[in-house]
């Protein structure tokens, strides 16, 4: 922070100069501002802060008293970390007013415009820290002291998700105050009802307290605004799935795999989803889409099972072939390919594998 102030300072001289004609200042004013100057050449910061006030007290708006107010208050926050909230705060509040003040100045020059870029980033950067903090106190067990810091984050910035949904997971996780938690995303969405962050915050609160038919809403919700979302999709299917909505889970399901068409998790889903509408054929060609990703030896058991229930001896003996020479050791698969080679008279394939199985434990 000092090679900051130092390099900032470099161009005191010409910001102040500039300021002067934009800000009146009385004549007991422009010398605090010219006092205060030295004194944040110097690195004193606490005199600089004093005669920066005074400025302030002289015009309350004044842009480069603002500005230095806030990174005095930023440096302090990173050296006197016990009261680094406190400090960070002011920051806010300081670069807060002085963007607003700035942004209001008729003509803006490059300069101005190069002032505002970085009074916003060291804005966010007070707010982040404000927000980090609440998160340090979390993890150290100060629950209360991290509770306030999350609901001060959020009255910076109440457009921000962030701390109302870390609070919300203190209230459900820390206090198990089901009640609570619920009252607060409810709060949220009522402000703003379209914020995706939100939704699926509520969806997952109702999907995990296994109110399915709650949780859907929101996430069918979200869904306009993150339509090729895989997670999402696979969330209205898995509520779907829950309330016996198996073609909507089904429906789901295939949007994503339009997407993702060997993601196997969708496949899994999709191929115990068909079995749940009494689809054998489309489980069979999801099992076999899976084993040609990754096989599987549940999914050869159930692939083989299906063909064997549906005496589809061809499909059974490729099968239980490709079974057995991914796991010579399987008797299970040596047996499913003897039984359909009796079925097809494929005398040679029964003769192999017979002898095959005689040389098995």
């Amino acid at each position: 922070m000092k090679k900051q102030i130092i390099i900032v300072c470099l161009m005191l001289i010409v910001l102040t100069a500039c300021s002067t004609a934009r800000q009146k200042l009385s004549p007991q004013g422009n010398v605090n501002l010219k006092t205060a100057d030295v004194y944040y050449s110097q690195q004193d910061v606490e005199q600089a802060e004093i005669y920066y006030l005074k400025v302030l007290e002289d015009n309350p708006d004044h842009a480069i008293a603002l500005r230095r107010l806030g990174d005095i208050s930023l440096f302090k926050a990173e050296n006197f970390t016990a009261r680094e909230v406190e400090f960070y705060e002011d920051a806010y509040h300081y670069y807060a007013k002085a963007i607003s003040v700035t942004e209001q100045f008729p003509n803006l020059t490059d300069q101005d415009r190069i002032d505002l870029r970085d009074m916003k980033k060291r804005k966010e950067r007070a707010w982040t820290r404000i927000f980090l903090a609440a998160g340090k106190e979390k993890e150290a067990g100060n629950t209360q002291r991290a509770m306030e810091i999350y609901e001060l984050a959020h009255k910076l910035e109440p457009e921000r998700p962030e701390p109302m949904i870390q609070l919300k997971n203190i209230y459900l996780v820390d206090l198990k105050d089901d009640v609570k938690a619920e009252q607060i995303l409810q709060q949220l969405l009522q402000k703003d009802p379209d914020k995706l962050e939100y939704l699926m915050e509520m969806g997952t609160f109702y999907y995990n307290k296994g109110n399915y038919a709650e949780a859907v809403k929101y996430f069918e919700k979200a869904r306009p605004q993150i339509p090729t979302n895989i997670d999402n999709l696979m969330n209205i299917s898995a509520c779907y799935y829950e309330l016996k909505d198996y073609e909507k889970a089904m429906s789901a399901t295939k949007t994503a795999l339009e997407i993702e068409p060997n993601n196997v998790d969708l496949l899994d889903n999709a191929r115990s989803i068909a079995a749940q509408l009494n689809d054998i054929d489309q489980a069979i060609f999801y099992l076999k889409k899976l084993l040609d990703i990754r096989p599987n030896e549940d999914d050869f058991s159930l692939l083989a099972t299906y063909l064997y229930n549906k005496q589809n001896w061809q499909e059974l003996i490729k099968y239980a072939e490709q079974w057995y020479n991914w796991d010579k050791s399987n008797k299970i698969a040596v047996e499913y390919i003897i039984w359909a080679a009796q079925q097809t008279g494929n005398k040679q394939l029964e003769t192999k594998y017979t002898a095959i199985k005689k040389t098995m434990p």
